[in-house]
């Protein structure tokens, strides 16, 4: 490139750092355009998960009573965000858990027992309690208590990483039941439920957090 060339660019360059600076405030153009040049990415909690092969199994306190579309949902929601968010790690399917689960009578709480029985190197376990979406009859604010534990099977099922019980809502002030209906506001609910749990695995972007967070309160 000629050096009238590269001066062009630079003058360029110059003035869209400017102008960014300018039409969001100096602090806040700054931090834009650190943003821009660097990212702003959280590291995961646990980075242990990367190249294993990795069940993901939640149980919830009304599984027990029978079959759980909400601890079935959780997981394989989990279990997709792991996938494309921590490298080199193998999700073993749902189904394969499932079918496991059903021919051997599973014990819930013995995820070593599951993680044995699909030759998983490691299980996070997800326990949810208390699981709600509704305040009263006319207001949606989800709330449930979950915990998330990382068994190691290969280590004959030792804990290597936990957290909760947690209790965790969404949203902070309740939604009127008119600008929603129950389906909408579960699937809006699970959606930041799962972001909570897999963000503990998983490196995130801090602003593209709050844009989520943004998108999804419409």
């Amino acid at each position: 490139m000629s050096r009238n060339g590269s001066w062009v660019k630079f003058f360029v360059c110059g003035l869209t750092i400017v102008s960014l600076i300018s039409s969001v405030g100096c602090m806040g153009g700054l931090a834009q355009l650190l943003y821009v040049m660097k990212g702003h990415k959280i590291p995961a909690e646990y980075s242990d998960l990367e190249g294993k092969r990795v069940a993901v199994v939640c149980i919830s306190d009304a599984s027990a009573y029978g079959p759980d579309t909400l601890t079935d949902t959780i997981s394989k929601l989990v279990g997709m965000k792991l996938q494309n968010g921590v490298k080199g790690i193998k999700i073993i399917p749902a189904k394969t858990i499932e079918d496991w689960a059903d021919r051997n009578t599973w014990d819930e709480t013995d995820f070593y027992a599951i993680g044995q029985g699909v030759q998983a190197d490691v299980v996070v376990g997800i326990q949810i309690a208390d699981y709600s979406i509704k305040e009263g009859s006319t207001l949606y604010q989800g709330r449930c208590e979950v915990t998330a534990t990382v068994f190691d099977i290969e280590n004959e099922g030792q804990v290597s990483y936990s957290i909760g019980p947690d209790e965790f809502q969404f949203p902070e002030q309740p939604r009127p039941a008119i600008q929603t209906n129950d389906r909408k506001f579960e699937a809006v609910f699970l959606a930041k439920l799962t972001e909570f749990i897999s963000r503990r695995f998983c490196a995130y972007d801090r602003l593209e957090m709050v844009a989520d967070d943004a998108s999804l309160m419409h």
